[in-house]
């Protein structure tokens, strides 16, 4: 079979060519081919992301995918990759891979005293004579002043550097243990990276350790999202499949080492230099990462293998850095409730606020916390995918061609697109504004039903009016027509459904907080918004649709990557590394699963609030 880039049959360059064995899904052979789709469900046929073009011998469509395209779709040999199934020889053709998706990497600036756990020390050590007979490694400490453990691969470096540089070494420290033992004085070059390994993205940035400035910061998408868009998909991935953990660990290790490449070839530091890596990521991140099984983080009661922060060597991992540089894991709370949302709170000082605090952390799971008087009560809710692109029918990532702003005027539609090119789809922040913009003109009704055009208000342009049009799920709304007056991006009936989910589970994981801490909204000091989502989302649109609490917009404050700045924090000082354990132990975990509260604030929680009630607070 072969594979072709674009979506018209006339364009015949071939990207790939493969065999299959017949009854192979075409993603299956696609990734063999090296290509990677889209399908952040796994391959289970929810998310519809993975549309190709495919002419040829296949199996009949199958009744998933009635489901998820268009007739017209189907009609025009659009197939799910996931779903359909080679039975002989067959052409397809994939969308070229989108490039220069935006990922946040900056966050929170904070001062802090640079003391990282690991630290060079230059010394000179005596030289042997036959006056004594101390060994090269006695002497080592001896000129070190204190006993530390030598491993054995140190033991084996250790006469030839000491010889090297007349007798002149610095000695790599960490941990209280020696990680490396280097020919001459080489205590001005010591760095470091701190990762905040998001379930999407991940961010890097190479730290030099002895002045704690920042160096460079690169990022990338995690390798895992083609084995399933939230933590839940991959959790099944590594039950389902044999090798499916070390898949996961694999590719995330790919993903870093791909940042540290980029990091290194910009600096132009050596790789061999960099002797610490701190990494922050949510719980099942973390376990990934380490190559534990993440299993029974999604069966009840949701227990993690480990809390505490875990240290390891680089070597052990496969990470292309110094091989017995320390990589360390901040601390988790709970099973959903990971080190990334520790990092947040490190770099925010959340419990040192005067005023009740609230931080919502809005992804694929929506990690919220609220402090106050030195307390904090942390919980996870699960949003899905919705506010990434995800299961919305033309949702993608934040790339070039998404819709990532959408205002109703007068008279007609303004979009705000990525990279100011003809809109493709929407990203989180497009849906948000659009269903906010829909609720002000009235367009759409607190149930989350698109109206008929004869039922909108009578202030509503025909131009506007047009947009709304019927559809298999009730009315759809066009935001961009294509060619010809067709429509080409469309926000369905289904895509609200999915936004109301999601909104409303982080509306009510808010409620029970402030239920638990005994905090009214009107207590509220302030609102952090940390991530991608939360630092791209327009505050009104938030509080519009009833994402946020009925919350003045001044009160909601974007923090950016926190998570990275925790990182960061904990790589430059072993004392705040200290801190985020303390954070981590002295968290209240609020498990949300089987609270009636919960499960009553959700069904309200996917209502809309009255326009004209959150007006009053703009």
């Amino acid at each position: 079979m072969t594979f072709y880039y674009e979506t018209t049959l006339e364009d015949r360059q071939p990207v790939a060519q493969m065999s299959a064995t017949v009854g192979s899904p075409l993603l299956a052979v696609a990734r063999a081919a090296g290509i990677e789709l889209e399908a952040t469900c796994a391959g289970k046929g929810r998310c519809g992301q993975c549309r190709v073009r495919a002419v040829g011998d296949l199996a009949p469509v199958t009744p998933t995918e009635e489901k998820v395209l268009s007739k017209e779709e189907l009609a025009d040999n659009i197939r799910l990759a996931c779903q359909a199934k080679v039975i002989g020889d067959v052409e397809v053709w994939v969308p070229r891979a989108v490039k220069g998706q935006r990922i946040l990497s900056s966050g929170l600036a904070q001062e802090v005293e640079i003391a990282p756990a690991v630290q060079k020390e230059c010394v000179t050590v005596a030289k042997p004579s036959l006056e004594d007979d101390y060994s090269d490694a006695e002497r080592l400490q001896m000129a070190l002043e204190a006993s530390n453990r030598l491993s054995l691969d140190l033991l084996q470096a250790l006469p030839l550097t000491l010889r090297q540089e007349n007798h002149l070494v610095t000695v790599v420290k960490g941990a209280g243990e020696l990680l490396g033992i280097e020919p001459g004085d080489t205590t001005d070059r010591v760095y470091g990276i701190a990762f905040d390994i998001g379930t999407t993205t991940v961010v890097g940035s190479l730290v030099d350790l002895k002045t704690g400035r920042e160096l460079a910061v690169h990022s990338a998408l995690n390798g895992q999202v083609p084995y399933g868009a939230d933590v839940i998909s991959r959790i099944n991935y590594t039950v389902e499949e044999a090798q499916g953990l070390a898949t996961l660990q694999r590719a995330i290790i790919a993903t870093l080492n791909e940042i540290i490449q980029k990091l290194v070839a910009e600096t132009k530091i050596n790789a061999e230099e960099i002797y610490q890596v701190v990494v922050v990521g949510n719980t099942c991140m973390q376990h990934l990462l380490l190559g534990i099984p993440p299993r029974y983080l999604a069966e009840a009661p949701y227990s993690p293998c480990f809390r505490d922060s875990v240290s390891t060597y680089a070597k052990d991992l496969g990470l292309a850095v110094f091989p017995r540089a320390l990589v360390q894991t901040l601390p988790n709370i709970a099973g959903y409730v990971g080190g990334d949302t520790v990092g947040v709170l490190l770099a925010t000082d959340l419990q040192r606020k005067e005023e009740p605090t609230l931080m919502v952390d809005i992804g694929t799971n929506g990690e919220i916390a609220l402090a106050w008087k030195g307390r904090i009560l942390a919980c996870s809710t699960a949003a899905g995918p919705a506010f990434e692109g995800a299961q919305i029918r033309q949702g993608m990532r934040a790339a070039p061609g998404a819709i990532e702003g959408v205002r109703l005027g007068p008279e007609d539609v303004e979009l705000q697109v990525i990279g100011s090119e003809e809109p493709v789809g929407i990203c989180g922040s497009g849906l948000l504004d659009a269903v906010a913009e829909l609720l002000r003109r009235g367009l759409l009704d607190s149930t989350g039903r698109l109206l008929q055009p004869e039922q909108v208000p009578a202030d509503v342009s025909d131009r506007i009016k047009n947009r709304l049009i019927p559809s298999e799920g009730g009315v759809d709304f066009v935001l961009a027509w294509g060619p010809g007056g067709k429509p080409k991006v469309t926000l369905t009936q289904g895509d609200i459904r999915q936004f109301q989910l999601a909104k409303g589970a982080i509306y009510s994981g808010i409620t029970v907080l402030l239920k638990e801490m005994g905090v009214t909204v009107e207590e509220l000091g302030e609102v952090l918004l940390a991530g991608a989502f939360g630092n791209y989302l327009d505050k009104k649109s938030a509080v519009t649709v009833g994402l946020l609490p009925k919350i003045s917009p001044a009160k909601i404050t974007s923090v950016g990557n926190a998570a990275r700045t925790g990182a960061y924090l904990a790589l430059a000082s072993k004392k705040l590394l200290g801190k985020a354990q303390e954070i981590a132990r002295g968290t209240v975990h609020v498990e949300l699963s089987g609270r009636w509260d919960f499960q009553e604030t959700f069904m309200e929680a996917m209502m809309f609030p009255d326009y004209a009630e959150v007006a009053a607070l703009f």
